[in-house]
């Protein structure tokens, strides 16, 4: 074999020695990185567990709470009906402009009385719907927060990371003379 041969032999068995050398280290990268993820896809299940109860939860709330304010709608327009009828009788019965000033006038604390309770009646379906929504919230935090996974990662956020090292530079590269 001559010369050039072996030159190229050689380093044709560097290149090879290279390439296997950076093969290797590639390989063991993506398996670490494959054996975290099936870690974090393994300790997601309580968490979405918890997530999936607590959607279900809050659908629960989300239907009682409208189911309540339909229902008081429902009451508050027959009232708002019956109150009307009751004004538009007052109305046909009065013979004087003074009698149906003095009667629709009357009428004003029951209606008063009425769209206060219906108010009243909403507002508490809305705060016992608020401090539901809240219980959750504060529950599946709760939940979340006690999970393995999430106490892994703040523990990992604590540790000391290593420092990035600088990028090299390129061989056309300058240092910045500003």
């Amino acid at each position: 074999m001559n010369l050039a041969g072996q030159i190229a032999s050689t380093a044709a068995r560097l290149m090879q020695h290279r390439a296997s050398s950076y093969t290797e280290q590639v390989l063991q990268l993506a398996q670490r990185s494959a054996e975290r993820a099936a870690q974090r896809v393994e300790s997601l299940g309580p968490r979405i567990t918890t997530l999936a109860e607590a959607g279900l939860k809050l659908t629960e709330i989300g239907f009682r709470c409208v189911d309540q304010l339909v229902r008081q709608g429902l009451e508050s327009v027959h009232g708002t009906l019956n109150d009307g009828a009751e004004h538009l009788r007052v109305t046909a019965k009065a013979r004087t402009f003074g009698a149906l000033y003095a009667a629709q006038r009357a009428a004003i604390p029951k209606t008063h009385r009425r769209v206060s309770h219906d108010l009243d009646a909403t507002w508490r379906i809305m705060s016992s719907t608020s401090r539901d929504l809240f219980d959750l919230a504060r529950a599946t935090g709760g939940e979340l927060a006690a999970s393995p996974s999430h106490r892994k990662r703040r523990a990992a956020a604590s540790r000391p990371r290593a420092r990035k090292r600088p990028t090299p530079r390129r061989a056309g590269e300058r240092h910045s003379t500003t």
